[in-house]
């Protein structure tokens, strides 16, 4: 089982309420497409974050550690949760003002700043502590990620549209 945190700090409240202001955000606005459309990118988020965080946050690259413990603990599980609202947001607003051409360069980078941002605030609340990771590195990853959120939200859209499933 894994340890819950040493101590109930800034880490876990950031966590938190990231996790429901976004949620809360995201259940507020008119609903654009299924909801099992939101479930697989809420799905394919925390599989992006948890392939991430094994591959450059464990040994033996190791250039980040999550919260309180160098170990996993509970809310680490949690924190991969914390990005989810906000790539359905990216994607809803993607959906909204389908940009074209060019803009769809802008809109990336502009995310990809916006989570770097986010990730900003995250290590001032220590959520990350990065021992080799920069946010340079960061931005190159959210260029990447933005990029496949979107892919991924045209190819589910397009595959259901062919479906002729309905809205719920």
């Amino acid at each position: 089982m894994l340890p819950l945190p040493e101590q109930f700090n800034e880490n876990e409240w950031f966590i938190i309420l990231t996790i429901v202001c976004g949620f809360i955000l995201i259940l507020s606005l008119p609903k654009r497409y299924p909801l099992v459309i939101s479930i697989l990118l809420i799905l394919f988020t925390v599989t992006i974050a948890i392939i991430m965080d094994h591959l450059i946050a464990t040994p033996p690259l190791d250039l980040y550690d999550l919260n309180d413990l160098e170990k996993y603990e509970v809310t680490d599980i949690i924190t991969y949760l914390m990005y989810s609202p906000y790539a359905l947001l990216c994607v809803y607003l993607f959906d909204k003002f389908d940009p074209k051409g060019i803009y769809i360069t802008a809109y990336v980078i502009l995310w990809s700043l916006f989570a770097l941002g986010f990730e900003w605030l995250a290590v001032f609340f220590n959520v990350f502590k990065f021992s080799g990771w920069t946010f340079l590195n960061s931005f190159a990853f959210y260029l990447l990620a933005t990029s496949i959120y979107i892919l991924f939200f045209r190819f589910i859209m397009d595959s259901l549209k062919s479906k002729k499933v309905k809205e719920v």
